[in-house]
Formats: structure tokens, sequence, C-alpha cells
């Protein structure tokens, strides 16, 4: 039985969807979970934000993959 980790947080349900994306691109599984709302998504993540979640084994690989992808988004458009 795999062991699920906390990745990181996201404040939607559209995050959430391109972060997972982005992460099985890679052959990583990921699963969302909404916090403190039980069954219920509490309004897709809007109260609470949604968590993600990666097997312990690829936990490694799923920070490197998340920070690459910060880092190629943080410098916005290049100057002219």
């Amino acid at each position: 039985m795999k062991k699920w980790l906390f990745l990181t947080n996201v404040t939607t349900e559209i995050e959430a969807d391109i972060v997972i994306a982005l992460l099985e691109q890679a052959e990583i599984p990921a699963q969302k979970a909404f916090p403190g709302s039980g069954n219920l998504k509490a309004t897709y993540g809007l109260i609470n934000g949604v968590e993600i979640y990666v097997p312990e084994d690829w936990m490694e690989q799923a920070k490197e993959i998340l920070e690459a992808d910060k880092q190629s988004t943080v410098g916005g458009c290049p100057e002219e």
C-alpha cells in the first residue's frame, strides 16, 4: 500500500488539476484532497484550498517538477 504525502496546496480545483496534469505528464501519480470538508468539496476548494498528495517514493521528483515549473513561469514576459 502506497503512503501518500502532502506536496502542496493551491487555491482552486482548476489549479489543482493543472498541477496534477503536470505531474502525470512525468508519470507521477497524484491526488487532490479538500481539507476540512469531509466528503464535500467546500465550493471546489475556494474556502480551504486544495491539497495535492503524491506517493512517498515520488516526492523528490514531484518537488523538482514543481520547482522547475515555478522557475519557468516566474520571469513573466521577456523584455523586448
